[in-house]
């Protein structure tokens, strides 16, 4: 008899202990949700590298082999438009910014005072409406003064590395890019023009050459046709 009386309780105390979880999870419902997924951010896509138009080395004369004294790669940056180019003593060039779109070229070389000769031209591609095309060095030693003539913009300037800079920048630039019907500028017309660098040499003053350059390989960009010591390439 004892035996039977202690098997409800027992019943009761198994009942009551299986019971607490259940108990406990009504107190908390929070706690017994599953946990949320945690939400990971897309990485943002690396940024394009910029368009190479002349990657190549530089020789002292055509067919010259050995080690070339350095090489040049010239990239383009992003067109910008509604600001004059950055470049100094552009006053007599009346710009009128917000027509304007300029397009920046770097140069980059391993030769010391690297030195070269640009001109910009347009081609059979580019239109009649976007005014005149010039094109502007930042290293020009602080004395070029340009549109002395103007109009029309400069299209040819010169560089010389003496400072020993990563790179030097030109801008080319479209007087007339920016209207009602393209207000984004005609970033299409630059891939028109063409870009010849010329009369390379390596300078240890503005009027001391230490040797004159022509393009070796070329694994980027093209010689001109009608003279091997330079370089045309288009701007795109």
């Amino acid at each position: 008899m004892r035996a039977a009386r202690l098997l409800p309780l027992l019943a009761v105390v198994l009942v009551t202990a299986s019971g607490c979880g259940f108990l406990d999870a009504l107190a908390h419902p929070e706690a017994s949700q599953p946990e949320p997924a945690v939400a990971t951010a897309t990485p943002a896509p690396a940024p394009a590298p910029p368009p190479v138009i002349v990657d190549g080395d530089l020789r002292t004369s055509a067919g010259a082999t050995g080690t070339p004294p350095g090489n040049l790669v010239v990239t383009l940056g992003e067109p910008r438009t509604g600001l004059e180019p950055p470049a100094p003593n552009t006053e007599d060039c009346h710009f009128d910014p917000p027509a304007l779109q300029y397009l920046p070229v770097e140069f980059a070389s391993t030769v010391p005072g690297l030195a070269a000769h640009l001109q910009v031209s347009t081609g059979p591609g580019t239109p009649g409406d976007i005014g005149d095309v010039g094109i502007f060095v930042e290293s020009n030693g602080g004395e070029q003064v340009y549109c002395a003539d103007s109009p029309p913009l400069p299209t040819r300037d010169k560089f010389f590395n003496q400072g020993g800079a990563r790179v030097i920048t030109a801008w080319v630039v479209l007087q007339r890019a920016v209207t009602a019907a393209t207000p984004a500028g005609r970033p299409e017309v630059f891939p028109t023009l063409q870009l010849r660098i010329s009369d390379l040499r390596e300078l240890s003053g503005p009027d001391s050459v230490v040797r004159r350059l022509v393009p070796g390989a070329l694994r980027v960009g093209a010689v001109c046709a009608d003279d091997p010591r330079a370089i045309c390439v288009r701007l795109g």
